[in-house]
């Protein structure tokens, strides 16, 4: 099981921030998150994206996944309406070519949500057919999706381990893959077991996240536990620190601390880990 960081908590700051801390931490890979002013998906500067590539091979660092902004900005598969929904491809367009470019070989998706007051089938069927299209391209293109479910107070379409594995079912691509949000997991009352009985080898990525999308330990989640069960059900895959709340935006570096402390306490992985 490998922990890596995502950038979303350097969003204040710019690239050079970031992969600089991680140089000197001993993390190697990370979750790039793609946002404005650092990577603007509608409309970077080729140079801008060179440079970052740049940047992060000189450092020896690899990026796992791209995390596109789809909260601040309108990118809704679901949506009924159709402009929203053509621009939110061209949107996640971009972003598997920029994975392709930084050899990157995963990018994250939320896929939005169908007004509140018509039927969930419809957002369900907008969802599925765009997933096709991108589930085709980035096939193409080497590049997985991964599927992350959303709290019900965001959409009707992805709530449950359930609700992700019945959308793999009916897209069929090899290389989309479902994952789980320790934070959406937890509110929706399920558990790490559930999310493996769902899934299977079907589940690819994990956030692993204290209550608020904060560092382990800062919440009220049973984070050790959790790591136990991750340990327990063998999973082999990557655990990313999506951290959103905003209390880490003025001091990203010690989030970044904050977590290989919790590490270096809780986990076999990093318990002779020494600075």
């Amino acid at each position: 099981m490998k922990f890596i960081p995502m950038t979303l908590h350097y969003l204040r700051y710019s690239p050079k921030k970031f992969l600089d801390k991680l140089e000197r931490s001993p993390f190697d890979t990370f979750d790039l998150y793609m946002s404005a002013p650092q990577l603007n998906p509608f409309d970077y500067a080729l140079k801008d994206l060179i440079e970052l590539d740049q940047e992060i091979r000189r450092r020896g660092l690899k990026v796992y996944a791209i995390t596109p902004e789809n909260c601040t900005y309108p990118c809704n598969f679901a949506t009924q309406n159709r402009e929203t929904r053509e621009s939110s491809l061209r949107y996640y367009q971009r972003a598997i070519d920029t994975a392709e470019y930084l050899e990157c070989p995963n990018v994250q998706i939320s896929i939005g949500n169908g007004y509140f007051d018509a039927p969930r089938e419809e957002a369900w069927d907008n969802t599925r057919e765009s997933l096709l299209q991108l589930a085709e391209y980035s096939s193409r293109k080497g590049v997985r999706l991964f599927l992350e479910e959303c709290k019900d107070t965001t959409t009707q379409v992805l709530n449950t381990s359930e609700d992700i594995a019945q959308m793999l079912r009916e897209l069929d691509y090899a290389n989309v893959l479902g994952m789980v949000d320790t934070d959406q997991m937890t509110f929706a009352g399920q558990s790490l077991d559930d999310y493996f009985t769902s899934l299977g080898d079907k589940l690819g990525y994990v956030h692993f996240n204290d209550r608020g999308h904060t560092v382990p330990g800062h919440g009220s989640f049973p984070m050790k536990q959790y790591y136990e069960d991750l340990r327990r059900l063998n999973y082999q895959g990557v655990c990313c620190f999506e951290l959103t709340d905003r209390q880490y935006y003025i001091d990203p570096d010690k989030a970044v601390d904050q977590c290989i402390d919790w590490l270096v306490a809780n986990t076999e992985e990093w318990k002779d880990w020494r600075p």
